[in-house]
């Protein structure tokens, strides 16, 4: 629902309201058994019947468990007002407006509920033969919650021109979550006291963004135009991000290191194994606030011809106070394997301690729609590294190993999307990406130092080296320890990306106010194989190999009436 109001010749005033629910459903893959629904909470015997135990090899993956259910209902009230200022130092266009967001969420989470295990060898476990048996098992009991938040934003801003040629954007802009820090944590009554966790101090209210920009046309003509700015972003707390802290108790988690296989409780339940056993919890730091990013940008357009113009944007950004976890009942150092508190196993901590940098290069060539074709082609040579990570690290007293390339770092991307008109009707469009490799990780495909994380990396082998600068060094000392044959170079292969998308159309006239269009498109018109990053594990006879990848050709045909 909407109304505007133009309130007078220089103001305007829009408001809006919606009510609207979703509700997000996964299923867990490669089962054979996908898209059942489930009421949040309920995990009868079907639910169970869908997962599959995990077993993870250094070279193959088998099972799956992920299944959830998040209902949401939302209520959103904004409002914006603008008012134009003529002739007062310049032109001004002055908009302010407000947001407010009430959410009621709920989910479940029903993941690992039949447990993986994890070898660290692909020869099939034989009882008599140690090394072929499994160095860890995990599994995680389901669990529900529910927790309404409210979000709510307010802005500012001026366009100010105090000459035609000039224009500055100047603004400020206010954040804030009520309900994402669990504030009210205090309340919730769990089996023991956890001294981690208190209501004191919670919640982030201070989220003020300032921004600036600026565009000049250093000719006056409309054929050149300089730009920049420079503003502070914050980030929305995702709901499921407290949930964690939530869960405790019903989320019980097992941590098995050197486990029985293939009954790793002995013959006992998982609630009687783990009724005596410190617990497993997850909390969020006390003094988490909103990650936010300062984002710097800096560009050139220029009109080559009267439809044609190139851009060139330079890009950083800096991200602050990012998402990553750490266990806070970590081992005091690598040689004393007593936890500082007895009553708790592993604490997963959520805490705002990380952060990423991004730079790139953007250059754009567009061609607006004349003599029967328009294009438009990017490209970006950019660099993106961070030490962020949803799981914990694989050894604390290696934090500074975490930061490395970012999971979707690519170097170079090129796209070009064009359409042209042809003859008797028909209009041919094609996209072409052409992206360079990504990086992976290089695991040691065991745990070495027994803190039940899996994902050990050996010593000078950093996150995400893989398809980067790769310490060879590293990497084969491991190897030979181990009596594997040494690698090189050649050995990895660094696959990059290359697709291209055709699409024909032809549309019919059926009356005045209808026509029918028909449709042939093609996904991956050569269909060449687009391999996903390689293996990682060092122990796996495929390491450096890929072992999936992308979607082959596609073709489509369809039929659009419009009327």
């Amino acid at each position: 629902m909407s109304r505007a109001w133009t309130i007078s010749p220089r103001a305007l005033n829009d408001f809006r309201f919606q009510y609207a629910f979703a509700k997000y459903i996964v299923s867990p893959a490669d089962t054979g058994k996908r898209g059942h629904s489930f009421d949040p909470g309920d995990f009868p015997k079907k639910r169970f019947d869908d997962c599959a135990q995990i077993i993870v090899r250094p070279s193959l993956v088998t099972g799956n468990c992920n299944s959830q259910m998040g209902p949401e209902k939302r209520w959103q009230f904004v409002n914006n007002f603008s008012y134009h200022v003529p002739n007062r130092y310049g032109k001004h266009e002055i908009k302010t407006g407000v947001d407010y967001n009430w959410i009621d969420f709920a989910a479940d989470i029903f993941i690992n509920v039949k447990g993986t295990y994890f070898f660290s060898t692909d020869k099939p476990y034989t009882p008599n033969d140690p090394t072929t048996s499994p160095y860890l098992f995990t599994m995680q009991f389901p669990a529900y919650t529910r927790k309404p938040v409210t979000h709510f934003s307010a802005y500012v801003q001026d366009d100010w021109s105090p000459i035609p040629s000039l224009t500055f954007n100047l603004g400020l802009r206010y954040d804030v979550q009520l309900g994402s820090f669990n504030e009210d944590i205090d309340k919730i009554q769990f089996p023991i006291p956890v001294p981690y966790v208190t209501s004191k101090g919670r919640g982030d209210h201070n989220n003020f963004g300032p921004r600036f920009g600026f565009a000049w046309d250093p000719t006056r003509k409309g054929k050149a135009v300089i730009r920049g700015g420079y503003g502070i972003y914050y980030e929305n707390v995702r709901t499921l991000t407290n949930f964690a802290e939530r869960w405790w108790p019903q989320q019980k988690l097992i941590i098995i290191s050197n486990p029985a296989y293939p009954d790793p409780f002995q013959g006992r339940s998982p609630e009687e194994f783990i009724s005596k056993a410190p617990p497993n919890i997850t909390v969020l730091a006390n003094d988490s606030v909103n990650p936010y990013s300062e984002q710097y940008n800096l560009g050139l357009s220029l009109q080559l011809t009267p439809n044609l113009a190139v851009t060139v944007d330079g890009v950083y950004h800096l991200g602050l106070k990012q998402w990553r976890a750490i266990d806070a009942n970590y081992f005091p150092s690598p040689t004393v394997r007593v936890r500082p508190n007895p009553n708790f196993a592993r604490v997963t901590r959520r805490e705002t301690a990380a952060k990423s940098h991004y730079t790139a290069l953007y250059v754009k060539l567009e061609k607006r729609f004349s003599r029967g074709f328009t294009f438009l082609t990017h490209y970006t040579l950019a660099e993106g590294k961070d030490n962020l990570h949803d799981g914990l690290p694989p050894d604390q007293f290696r934090l500074n190993d975490e930061w490395g390339p970012s999971p979707t770092d690519r170097r170079q991307a090129f796209v070009f999307s064009g359409l042209w008109q042809l003859p008797y009707g028909f209009t041919l469009g094609t996209i072409v990406q052409l992206r360079s490799s990504l990086p992976f990780e290089i695991t040691a495909g065991t745990d070495l130092n027994g803190d039940g994380v899996a994902g050990d990396r050996p010593l000078g082998i950093t996150r995400n080296m893989g398809c980067r600068a790769v310490n060879f060094q590293a990497l084969n000392a491991y190897r030979q320890a181990n009596r594997l044959a040494p690698l090189s170079e050649r050995d990895i292969l660094c696959p990059g990306y290359a697709n291209v998308d055709l699409r024909l159309t032809k549309a019919f006239a059926l009356r005045e106010a209808a026509r029918v269009e028909a449709i042939v498109q093609a996904f991956n018109l050569f269909n060449r194989v687009n391999f996903n990053p390689p293996a990682g594990n060092l122990r796996s006879g495929l390491f450096g190999r890929p072992t999936t990848a992308l979607d082959a050709r596609q073709l489509e045909l369809a039929v659009r009436f419009s009327f």
